[in-house]
């Protein structure tokens, strides 16, 4: 399949994003919440609207709904139970001599079967689900387009849903994954925001979190409110941008491509080998002083390589190997 090498570089970066913003260990430096809050600004929706994007770009119009909803099973949830028992059962044997985080119980391998039990992280994944469950169901642009408004509606509205089946999360996630849809949908209705120089995606990314940071000092407030609001977005658009800058610019970015190729894999395991990192990490006299930034982003740099390349090496050397892991692991 032709791949889209933009998406793929965004779904890259978006991934070594994510596995860095999950890296906050108690008294981590006052300069990596920052880096963590900027992260937290957009990687998220990006995630989704890449997503969306790669869904409607790659829709196979005489795919019957059944069949696709059997492929996202094998490709979503088996993964998902699969790793949930894993982690699941981890916990469990280590409570007994080590400090968990999130603790679990036997409870938490029924619990999983509607609530992510084996880490919060693991919404995504039910949120993705439920994305590919609705919106199959539009079949033409201009319906999809309707449920793009709906989705605004639902996004900015407030009112309260369930966080089980992690529905609340599905309802504020929807927005930029149809965001994603309608843009490639639309995309020849929409061909003149390719003549904005990349540039100035990524400036005005730039502008609106440093106005979304400087508080009631800039505006009243108002002005750096109306600025968070738009991060998402504008996060979404820089990203983009960077991503078809590099693609332009650069004929080696294979090491981009398999981490893209691995997102999924690295998405389900990079906090269990950040945890065991971590964890070695605290046991060494000289790097466990997280009070020194340099010594606490040379650990860092350490954690987050752990979660990002450790997932890639399973994926490549084990799980694409075997049936068994294959079929597990959502690569069949």
């Amino acid at each position: 399949m032709n791949r889209i090498v933009y998406i793929d570089i965004a779904k890259a970066i978006c991934i070594i994003l994510v596995v860095i913003g999950h890296y906050c260990p108690p008294g981590h430096p006052a300069w990596w919440r920052s880096v963590c809050d900027f992260i937290y600004s957009f990687h998220m929706p990006l995630f989704m609207f890449a997503s969306g994007f790669v869904y409607i770009a790659t829709k196979r119009a005489d795919e019957n709904y059944g069949d696709f909803i059997i492929k996202k099973v094998k490709r979503l949830m088996v993964p998902y139970f699969t790793v949930s028992v894993i982690v699941v059962s981890i916990k469990l044997l280590a409570s007994g001599f080590a400090y968990v985080e999130n603790p679990v119980s036997l409870f938490s391998y029924a619990k999983m079967f509607y609530y992510p039990e084996a880490g919060f992280f693991l919404w995504f994944i039910w949120a993705l689900w439920w994305m590919f469950v609705l919106v199959p169901l539009f079949k033409t642009k201009e319906q999809r387009l309707l449920l793009f408004f709906v989705s605004i509606f639902i996004h900015y509205i407030p009112f309260t849903t369930t966080e089980l089946f992690c529905i609340s999360s599905f309802k504020d996630m929807l927005l930029f994954f149809m965001m994603g849809v309608v843009l490639y949908d639309w995309k020849e209705t929409i061909s003149a925001v390719k003549k904005v120089p990349e540039w100035a995606f990524i400036a005005a990314f730039a502008i609106a979190y440093s106005i979304s940071v400087s508080g009631p000092s800039f505006g009243g407030g108002y002005l750096a409110a109306g600025a968070r609001l738009a991060l998402p977005f504008l996060g979404i658009a820089a990203i983009i941008a960077l991503s078809r800058m590099i693609e332009k610019s650069s004929t080696r970015i294979g090491w981009l491509m398999t981490i893209s190729s691995s997102s999924y894999i690295i998405y389900l395991f990079h906090t269990t080998f950040e945890g065991f990192a971590k964890a070695l990490l605290f046991k060494m006299p000289y790097l466990n002083n997280i009070g020194d930034s340099l010594i606490f982003a040379t650990g860092a740099a350490i954690v987050v390589a752990c979660g990002v390349l450790i997932p890639i090496l399973l994926n490549e050397k084990v799980f694409k190997k075997y049936y068994i892991t294959k079929t597990l692991f959502g690569l069949k």
